[in-house]
């Protein structure tokens, strides 16, 4: 019996130390291969190598996982394997495993930007452009991978725009995002990314002389509402490329301030629960880029803009001094009223089961963004019309 529980006991020891040397095994191959360079011979074993490792970071194993992402020379072996590998299978394998690295932590997401992966990553984004049909779930990979590496990584935004550019692939994902304009899963990664490419100015001059913004117009028209997530997205893309003045000028020039004024009024007429805010003022914030020239301001004046912009400042302001009342009064009961083109209309009422969630700390948050609002709009109609009297009391002067 002693001897029987001895065994049980040193069975799971074994067993671990059995799957660890099975894993640097795998580990090994996998480096030999960055060493060794790819060929017939080794394909298949590095693809069944990366097979087995992406299985053993699916188990949720902690004790191997961390033994996969803390060496440095397999993630460095990855980023080779990236560049020279044209097997789709196991680029995709090799890009799943770099994926777990970057999501471990910032300073592994650190390793693989000095390692090289962005380069690599653009320079493998150019090569999938050429393959058709389009492989779309290697595109969806590469580009959420790229954006994981410039957002937790010390690459930066605008050193992966520069690196974008020299590498060529600018334009590469704006033909892709052309192309997937319908698939939002898609569609997604590659808005993202096309807004850190667009953060260089003079990616963001290329961008707009091969049809950034007239494709984004099409993203507006096709997304709202029902997809709110992909329309921001878009929106943010569009916001980006007119911070330069060239670009917003060249907008201008083409009639997108009447387009973003219509917008606007769309979303304005469409959010009588005030939900959309946020979306609203990203609007207010395109056209004050496209009013920052004088056709620009012709064209929103001539589109009755200055009245539209003038009444929702105004009925912003009431509304913020009503919240402020609110939340100073300390009652959980409260009503919130707004008055639009359609009447007045009820934005907040908590009432017997429901006072849980009645919260002065969320109409903080609610008066703070319709101040923004306001005054954003206060900022266009400045810009546009300097002699007319603003519609916040608070601003004059």
């Amino acid at each position: 019996m002693h001897k029987t529980q001895m065994m049980a006991n040193t069975t799971p020891s074994r067993t671990s130390a059995h799957c660890s040397s099975r894993v640097t095994g795998l580990l090994q191959i996998i480096e030999r291969s960055a060493g060794a360079g790819l060929d017939d011979k080794n394909l298949d074993s590095v693809s069944q190598a990366t097979s087995k490792i992406l299985r053993i970071l699916g188990q949720q194993e902690k004790t191997l996982s961390e033994s996969i992402v803390r060496k440095s020379k397999v993630s460095q072996a990855l980023v080779t394997l990236l560049m020279t590998t044209q097997d789709v299978s196991l680029h995709l394998n090799t890009i799943h495993i770099l994926e777990h690295i970057a999501s471990s932590s910032n300073s592994k997401c650190t390793r693989l930007v000095r390692q090289g992966a962005p380069h690599a990553l653009l320079r493998s984004i150019a090569a999938t452009s050429r393959v058709r049909p389009l492989l779309e779930e290697l595109c969806i990979r590469q580009h959420l991978l790229l954006l994981k590496l410039a957002v937790k990584g010390t690459t930066g935004e605008k050193k992966l725009a520069l690196k974008a550019r020299l590498c060529g692939v600018v334009t590469v994902t704006l033909d892709l995002a052309k192309q997937c304009i319908n698939n939002i899963d898609l569609s997604t990664p590659l808005l993202q990314v096309l807004k850190i490419y667009a953060s260089n100015s003079s990616n963001s001059v290329s961008l707009v002389k091969n049809g950034v913004l007239n494709l984004m117009e099409r993203y507006f028209s096709l997304y709202g509402k029902q997809n709110i997530a992909v329309f921001r997205h878009a929106l943010d893309l569009y916001t980006q490329v007119l911070s330069f003045r060239s670009n917003a000028s060249k907008a201008a020039s083409s009639g997108a301030t009447r387009k973003m004024l219509d917008l606007y009024v769309y979303w304005t007429d469409m959010d009588k629960l005030q939900k959309f805010i946020q979306v609203r003022k990203s609007i207010l914030n395109s056209v004050k880029h496209l009013v920052g020239n004088e056709s620009g301001r012709k064209a929103l004046i001539k589109s009755d803009g200055i009245a539209i912009l003038y009444a929702t400042a105004k009925q912003s302001d009431e509304m913020k001094q009503e919240i402020q009342r609110n939340c100073t009064s300390n009652q959980m009961d409260f009503k919130v009223r707004c008055t639009n083109s359609t009447g007045p209309q009820e934005l907040f009422k908590k009432t017997g089961s429901e006072q849980q969630a009645a919260n002065p700390n969320d109409l903080a948050v609610l008066g703070k963004a319709i101040d923004n609002l306001a005054l954003t709009c206060s900022q266009i109609i400045r810009k546009s019309m300097p002699k007319l009297c603003l519609p916040i009391p608070s601003l004059h002067g």
